[in-house]
């Protein structure tokens, strides 16, 4: 008999603390809606699992390891089998040295605690539960941001109304995922899995973003407060800038309206979901080594001409998309700046992250992806996967920076460069893939 148990706790950090998304430093000077740790189990025999989601830019595989001892020393023993991911929300803190901003040890502390406390009431609450899935290929708020370009290269976020525009560089996965825990003739808990960037906010306040707006605006519609957690899909070359038009695009009124916008899709597919048969609960992991990009002298002799040649005054600018996408003086600086870091700390170098799946019978299964990965690979996970529904959970089990398809390394775009913490090989895409499509088996 299948089980289920949720339990959620605030992890909103204190004011001043800084918050994680962009290059420039941002300490918060207050909080527009709070922020959440989610964890959802599932217990069925001998087997527990579930997800743990954090309404939080990135997680680290040190936060990680920690929250699993926090909990092994209360007794739970089924850490291992759990899925760890963040919304990759752009106002929240950060949990690691990030771009020469440090992370808060209090506030890590308090975040490790948090979240053994919510998985330890999740475990308790534990309880008979029915399992409901479906889709829909529907997501009218996601747009592919890496361009083909006149000129022959790719950019990302080229800004809207380019008339250098040709074409995006490739395909959006659509597909909006929604599974529903029924418990008590009652939904009380949907998972929701969508593609697409969380960053629609901006500015220095504290928020969950549209994940957090979407989840209100489900419980409205329902008229309880019903749970809701999001997975964030393949959304590494996606976000929510339509660049046909000259609408506003950040600020807290347009994560409310995507919000909204994704709440009345899931709220429609509720009506559409069938019953998931769970005979069997079944939990296969696999630990991948990632490894770094190798950084040649050239490039690095290329970057410090690049910082004698730019004034230093140009680091003073703030790092817009815009800017992004033009390569000018402030994002020129910071990039070459971070390649020698990245050359000194990172090149040649591999890391470990384990990839788990869930699977639910024979017909649906979650499955985690470190970091956040084009969507092309989320499809070819979806039409290789055994399971009638697959939903893969980006920013899963720690962060190894963008995982682009091999062939974009020599097109262009900021996602292809490297910075310290992040930039993978290239042949990332394929050795996650592998793995993924192995664990699903």
């Amino acid at each position: 008999m299948l089980q289920a148990g949720f339990c959620r706790e605030i992890i909103t950090p204190g004011r001043g603390i800084p918050l994680c998304g962009y290059f420039n430093p941002r300490p918060n000077i207050g909080v527009l809606d709070d922020l959440f740790v989610r964890a959802l189990l599932f217990k069925n025999g001998g087997v527990t699992t579930g997800i743990v989601v954090f309404d939080l830019c990135f997680l680290s595989v040190s936060l990680i390891e920690k929250i699993k001892a926090g909990i092994k020393a209360d007794g739970i023993k089924f850490g291992n089998n759990l899925i760890f991911s963040a919304t990759h929300t752009h106002t929240g803190p950060y949990i690691d040295d990030f771009f020469g901003v440090k992370s808060d040890p209090a506030y890590l502390e308090m975040l490790k605690d948090k979240a053994v406390a919510a998985i330890r009431q999740a475990y308790a609450n534990l309880a008979p539960a029915e399992l409901l899935a479906g889709s829909v290929k529907n997501n009218p708020l996601a747009f592919n941001r890496r361009f083909w370009m006149k000129n022959g290269k790719v950019l990302t976020n080229p800004g809207k109304l380019n008339p250098d525009i040709v074409k995006p560089e490739g395909p959006v996965d659509t597909e909006i995922g929604v599974i529903a825990v029924r418990q008590d003739g009652r939904i009380s808990a949907i998972i929701s899995n969508i593609v697409n960037h969380t960053d629609t906010v901006s500015g220095d306040f504290v928020s969950a973003d549209w994940p957090g707006r979407m989840e209100k605006a489900i419980q409205n519609s329902l008229g309880y407060d019903v749970p809701v957690l999001t997975l964030i899909g393949c959304s590494g070359n996606i976000n929510h800038l339509d660049v046909s038009n000259n609408d506003e695009f950040y600020g807290y009124s347009e994560a409310c309206r995507i919000g909204s916008g994704y709440a009345a899709i899931v709220t429609g597919i509720l009506k559409k979901l069938k019953k998931i048969p769970v005979k069997k609960l079944k939990v296969t992991s696999n630990v991948v080594g990632i490894p770094f990009r190798v950084i040649s002298d050239d490039e690095v002799r290329k970057a410090k001409e690049l910082l004698a040649r730019v004034s230093a005054t140009a680091s003073d600018g703030n790092m817009t998309s815009e800017g992004l996408a033009t390569g000018d003086g402030p994002v020129a600086r910071f990039f070459a700046g971070q390649l020698i870091e990245f050359k000194r700390k990172c090149s040649g170098k591999s890391r470990n992250f384990a990839m788990v799946s869930i699977k639910f019978g024979s017909e649906l299964a979650l499955t985690s992806l470190p970091g956040e990965i084009f969507t092309e690979i989320g499809l070819d996970i979806k039409k290789r996967s055994p399971f009638r529904q697959t939903l893969p959970v980006t920013l899963g089990m720690g962060e190894c920076g963008y995982v682009p398809l091999a062939r974009c390394f020599t097109r262009g775009g900021y996602e292809i460069l490297p910075v310290v913490g992040g930039g993978p090989a290239e042949n990332t895409a394929e050795l996650l893939l592998k793995a993924t499509l192995e664990n699903l088996r």
